[in-house]
């Protein structure tokens, strides 16, 4: 991992299709999207820069939702960057993410709502929590077990960046959209994993499944006019990406793309 934003998918069947910023999850690699099947549309990849070293971000989730804010408006500042932009230059965007790279996604969104350079037209958060008020049965230090034995250098560091989001997730509280930015937030859409993980110890819950048998994974707390839409695949929270699932999975996050792109660009045809 060196330039960041790294190019995920380059092609698009459609020139007209709107780049997608897809953000690191909890482990802190863009592995995963790499996986995906053909999205037809740019597709870049946001990966924790201090996954190497193991620091962690100041601030925490609002700290690294702004750097990567940044990272963000420096790509879209090329002029080569591959995206519509209104009569104003601003370049239109998708952005998403897996787990906590949801999380980040809404932060960020938050961040550049109004920005002069970068206008986010839809966010697609993949099975992530909301993180507010987890239930007490709920151990977040579960992930202690899973670095004892024997692991590849990568792996232990994937497993540090996984229980460090644990961390900073407990100490978030998600963004609001007030005033006149309301009608600024971008639409959001959600995919939501069927299938629970094995109980962790003594707890009895994965952290991943603490909402898992809400269709909105806990966010109608949040906000109940969150998502345009909600859609279901199978598989646990970290077998979504497996190769059994991973073909019907880039199927989905296709369509819900697809979906944000047209409605936004529906919603442009009505106000003209």
């Amino acid at each position: 991992m060196e330039k960041n934003p790294e190019v995920i998918q380059a092609s698009a069947a459609d020139r007209y299709a709107t780049p997608v910023f897809l953000i690191h999850d909890g482990g802190g690699t863009t592995f995963a999207y790499h996986c995906l099947d053909p999205l037809d549309r740019p597709v870049y990849g946001i990966f924790n820069p201090y996954f190497h070293t193991g620091e962690g971000f100041e601030g925490g989730i609002c700290g690294m939702a702004r750097l990567y804010a940044k990272i963000i408006r420096h790509a879209a500042a090329d002029p080569d960057f591959p995206a519509q932009r209104d009569s104003g230059g601003r370049a239109n965007i998708l952005i998403g993410g897996w787990s906590l790279g949801g999380l980040l996604a809404l932060e960020v969104a938050k961040i550049l709502t109004g920005d002069r350079g970068v206008r986010i037209i839809g966010a697609l958060m993949m099975d992530s929590i909301y993180p507010v008020n987890p239930p007490s049965t709920v151990r977040l230090g579960a992930l202690d077990d899973m670095v004892a034995g024997e692991k590849s250098k990568n792996e232990v560091l994937t497993l540090q960046a996984m229980k460090e989001a644990l961390q900073v997730i407990q100490k978030w509280t998600p963004p609001v959209w007030a005033g006149k930015q309301i009608s600024q937030r971008p639409r959001f859409s959600l995919l939501r994993a069927l299938d629970f993980m094995p109980a962790t110890g003594i707890d009895g819950v994965h952290p991943a499944d603490i909402h898992r048998s809400d269709p909105t994974l806990g966010w109608d707390s949040y906000d109940t006019s969150l998502f345009t839409d909600v859609e279901d695949v199978p598989g646990t929270h970290f077998e979504m990406f497996s190769l059994q699932h991973v073909e019907g999975l880039s199927k989905t996050v296709k369509r819900c793309l697809d979906r944000l792109d047209l409605l936004f660009r529906l919603s442009l045809s009505r106000s003209k």
